[in-house]
């Protein structure tokens, strides 16, 4: 029963949605048969794959080595915030925003125990940093990996389109980071040097592994390839394979299987449909207004049942990713690493102004 218990509170938001999946089976009981249907199988191949080897390329530690480098080379307040915060875009452009969460908050909480200034509300911009640099890339994110395949759009034109809403994102989110924190210097209380066991090979193995596997994706052959790299992990680095955030995928199975039901709902999709989804401005502010109550990736999903125009979709759902904590799992990732209830009201002070202030600024020039 305790093992039951702790489970619950550690993986809460699986816990709601498979509580949720019950209840609709049990509301539906004919669609259980169907249940496989309704998932996008492509995205979840796709988001397996890519879980797997950045999981390999968390864990070969390599990451750390590289940023106590660049931590090396600055010594204020203001100078270590912008280097974390951009450090956190560029790994989740390339990577998940979730993953690139797991690279940074550790090293910002040991650079924390090693000065004697308080930074630790870094991580909060962190999490909104990650979800500002998954807007870029269509494997950001898991919202964006389906947005992509639903609508087969090409690598580089997805990037195209979403560079314009990431750019006025990392704006805003530097502006703040001015003004937040001080230029005062550093305060050493120990060394920036970490011991540990890092794996170059695994890195440079899961790096080459990591953009063989985007060109088919592009090439659309991700369920062939997929099985090998499986059988590689297996083989050469197993460990990994414990590693994986297994819950994540099984979880995003459940948004497919849920929120084809629920848009079926004849009181939901009634009103849905009464807002003009078909309308570009109504697709955007609807998609960031509904991730603030059910997270972006469901957000997504839902939204792709009622409108074809993607892009508004993408551009709600990457900003809805910021404001409230449920609007993105990686916010809850982070603020559960921080470990501290004071920083989960903290975090709405800074992220709820980020949000409106993004929201209306996309929403006056794009629409």
């Amino acid at each position: 029963m305790h093992k039951i218990i702790r489970f619950v509170q550690e993986e809460f938001i699986f816990f709601i949605f498979f509580s949720i999946l019950l209840v609709l089976s049990a509301i539906f009981p004919t669609e259980i048969k169907n249940f496989s249907e309704f998932v996008e199988w492509k995205t979840i191949w796709a988001l397996g794959g890519l879980i797997i080897i950045t999981t390999g390329m968390k864990e070969s530690g390599y990451f750390e080595i590289i940023t106590i480098r660049m931590l090396k080379k600055v010594n204020s307040e203001r100078g270590v915030s912008f280097l974390l915060v951009l450090l956190s875009v560029v790994l989740s452009t390339f990577l998940t925003n979730d993953i690139a969460l797991f690279i940074v908050i550790p090293v910002t909480l040991a650079v924390q125990k090693r000065v004697k200034n308080n930074i630790s509300k870094l991580v909060i911009f962190e999490a909104i940093a990650v979800n500002v640099g998954s807007t870029f890339s269509p494997i950001g994110n898991p919202q964006n990996i389906f947005l992509w395949h639903k609508w087969n759009i090409s690598f580089t034109g997805y990037v195209w389109e979403m560079l314009p809403v990431g750019l006025i994102q990392l704006g805003f989110l530097l502006i703040f980071i001015f003004f937040v924190f001080r230029a005062n210097d550093l305060q050493l209380s120990g060394s920036f040097e970490k011991r540990g066991n890092y794996k170059k090979l695994m890195f440079n193995m899961s790096l080459l592994i990591l953009i063989l596997f985007i060109i088919t994706l592009e090439l659309k052959i991700t369920e062939y390839v997929l099985p090998f790299i499986l059988i590689f992990y297996l083989v050469a680095y197993r460990e990994i394979m414990k590693k994986v955030d297994w819950l994540l995928i099984i979880l995003f199975v459940i948004i497919f299987i849920e929120f084809h039901l629920i848009s079926n709902i004849s009181f939901i999709s009634e009103n849905i449909k009464a807002l003009n989804p078909t309308k570009p401005a109504n697709v955007f502010w609807l998609s960031g207004l509904i991730s603030q109550i059910i997270s972006n990736v469901p957000a997504a999903v839902m939204m792709s049942k009622f409108s074809n125009n993607w892009q508004a979709i993408a551009f709600g759902v990457n900003i809805g990713g910021n404001g409230l904590v449920i609007g993105s799992l990686a916010n809850i990732i982070a603020l559960r690493m921080i470990n501290s209830k004071k920083y989960w009201i903290d975090y709405h002070k800074y992220s709820g102004i980020y949000f409106i202030v993004t929201f209306i600024t996309v929403l006056v020039i794009f629409y």
